[in-house]
């Protein structure tokens, strides 16, 4: 489909955000999407699609009326045998992301003093240490499949340390996230769902025995920091609220930031005049990593729900609807972005895009996301002499629901780095 066609309204409601051979390049039907409607019921997702950024914009800065209750809840109702292995109790913990005033607004005054900026600013040599401890590891080897030895160990780890996890514990705490997401859509058998309960269970007992460590032994890790925080009034968060930060930041930090990375590198190698200016000039890549987020979106769309019926670009919406906001296709809208579809580095407006959200949702970690963004692929470029899409290796999507990366990206550098045999690890 080209983006100039019109689009059936029938097809609209039957696209399928599960058919990852359509959703490998999900632009052009967003595009027409947009340029037909502001918004349309999806029968798949039993969704509302809502495409165009000024009507994103408004429901992000209108909690009372478009709820973020909802967001990391399954999307139908979860079957008997799931619900078993939670006790017949609802498994979904109160998140930073899943609350709305006033409930939010204590819970972010809290979370932000572990995300203060100085803080964040200090753990750059931290992270250049890591990112060199990950290339010293597949330096020698001339080649690299960068997206799982790389992009997901750096950016995983980044948010252990922070929590102060053990890093052989990496591995089995995004396998649990993973869980959590396949509860959320509830679409695969009901044994792969039955084994991702127990998932979620493990992830949500998993962090409240460490917090209870946590707290008889405090250090200066993220958790102790949070287990400790007070407000004026002596308010602290409960104990499921701090089971659930940590999930939430391994689930919400860590995936986005993993594609985009991803996203970040395959751009570069594509785009040979990119990668010479940056590689000349570390002090564009701020601005080559916003033009990323915006255009190719890690986080394609994020939920809210109406509390009442609504109306959005002229569309009756009603009450208690789920909605869709369509991130990715309100980063490609004309009358914000001129030429949406051009990779332009020096776009002077790119960091107006949705990719971490508006309003009292704005993403708390946003910084520590551009640091790890910038100091990864910093290190690799000043590391990897030469470094490029090895030949005969095809890029590969992500096969994951929401989020748009890529799984597999094998790069080459040296003389012998296109020759060499398959890694082992």
């Amino acid at each position: 489909m080209r983006e100039s066609e019109p689009i059936d309204p029938a097809a609209l409601a039957a696209h399928n955000p599960f058919d990852f051979a359509q959703m490998a390049d999900p632009y052009p039907f967003y595009a027409a999407a947009r340029r037909a409607t502001a918004a349309f019921f999806n029968a798949p997702l039993n969704s509302w699609f809502i495409t165009r950024p000024d009507d994103i914009q408004a429901i992000y800065r209108d909690p009372a009326r478009f709820s973020s209750k909802y967001i990391m809840s399954a999307h139908k109702e979860l079957p008997p045998e799931v619900l078993d292995v939670f006790a017949g109790e609802a498994p979904w913990l109160p998140t930073l992301l899943t609350t709305d005033p006033p409930d939010h607004t204590r819970m972010r005054s809290l979370l932000v003093k572990g995300f203060a900026p100085q803080s964040i600013v200090a753990r750059e040599p931290a992270m250049r240490r890591l990112a060199d401890e990950l290339i010293d590891g597949f330096y020698a080897e001339g080649h690299v499949d960068v997206a799982q030895r790389f992009a997901f160990p750096f950016t995983a780890m980044v948010i252990g340390d922070m929590l102060g996890m053990p890093r052989g514990d990496i591995d089995r705490l995004k396998r649990w996230s993973g869980d959590w997401l396949r509860l959320i859509w509830c679409v695969e058998p009901i044994e792969r769902l039955v084994e991702s309960a127990h998932g979620l269970l493990a992830f949500q007992e998993y962090f409240a025995s460490v917090i209870a460590e946590r707290r008889a032994r405090p250090g200066d890790d993220l958790l102790s920091v949070l287990i400790q925080a007070r407000l004026d009034d002596g308010d602290r968060l409960s104990e499921h609220e701090l089971v659930a930060v940590p999930m939430q930041l391994i689930v919400g930090g860590h995936e986005t930031t993993m594609f985009a990375m991803s996203n970040a590198l395959a751009l570069l190698m594509q785009r040979p005049a990119d990668l010479a200016a940056v590689r000349a000039d570390f002090g564009l890549l701020p601005g080559f990593i916003e033009e990323v987020l915006r255009y190719e979106t890690p986080l394609l769309f994020n939920q809210r729900q109406t509390t009442g019926e609504v109306t959005v670009g002229g569309v009756t919406i009603p009450a208690d609807s789920s909605l869709q906001l369509l991130l990715a296709a309100a980063n490609r809208d004309e009358a914000l972005f001129p030429e949406p579809d051009r990779f332009d580095p020096q776009r002077p407006n790119a960091d107006r895009h949705f990719a971490f959200g508006r309003g009292i949702h704005f993403c708390l970690g946003a910084a520590l996301a551009r640091l790890e963004l910038r100091v990864g692929i910093e290190r690799l470029l000043a590391r990897l002499p030469d470094l490029r899409l090895r030949p005969g290796a095809p890029l590969e999507r992500a096969r994951v629901i929401l989020f748009f990366g890529y799984d597999r990206l094998h790069l080459a550098w040296g003389p012998d780095g296109a020759d060499a045999g398959e890694s082992s690890h």
